[in-house]
């Protein structure tokens, strides 16, 4: 899968598949952080919070961008 860019009230976020599973997990760049996203249980694009740097994020930004994901791909 592209590297494709995703468009929030909040910003603009670079987006990259993160693994072999085109749709299964992806990082995204917020706000120079990188952030990992992944499908849970109910296939849903959940984020830990934790960046790789071990700062956190706010969560409903976190869930607005795997919303914003989950539409991209689809």
């Amino acid at each position: 899968m592209q590297p494709f860019t995703i468009q929030t009230p909040s910003g603009s976020f670079f987006v990259k598949s993160a693994g072999v599973a085109a749709d299964d997990r992806f990082i995204v760049d917020v706000f120079g952080e990188q952030v990992l996203l992944e499908k849970d249980d109910d296939g849903y694009l959940r984020a830990s919070g934790a960046t790789f740097a071990g700062h956190r994020l706010n969560m409903g930004l976190l869930n607005m961008i795997a919303d914003s994901i989950g539409k991209a791909i689809a």
